[in-house]
């Protein structure tokens, strides 16, 4: 048993992480379409020691986040 965590260990440190993130591209005019965001892909380094790396399941996005959307204060 003791192998096989050795062996999952050493897989993980050389398993390049990628991260995918919705970012705003373009402040939207009306109503939020897909062409105001681009989807963003890069690598994530694998964490240190005293590191975790966490993987985000669920995210919650209220209704507010839409004044924050334009170039106006809110």
């Amino acid at each position: 048993m003791m192998d096989y965590a050795r062996h999952e260990e050493n897989r993980m440190k050389q398993q390049t992480n990628r991260n995918r993130r919705w970012v705003l591209a373009s402040r939207p005019h009306g109503a939020p379409q897909m062409d105001n965001f681009r989807l963003e892909e890069d690598d994530v380094a694998t964490p240190g020691e005293g590191q975790v790396l966490l993987r985000t399941v669920f995210l919650s996005l209220d209704p507010y986040m839409r004044g924050r959307m334009s170039d106006e204060p809110s």
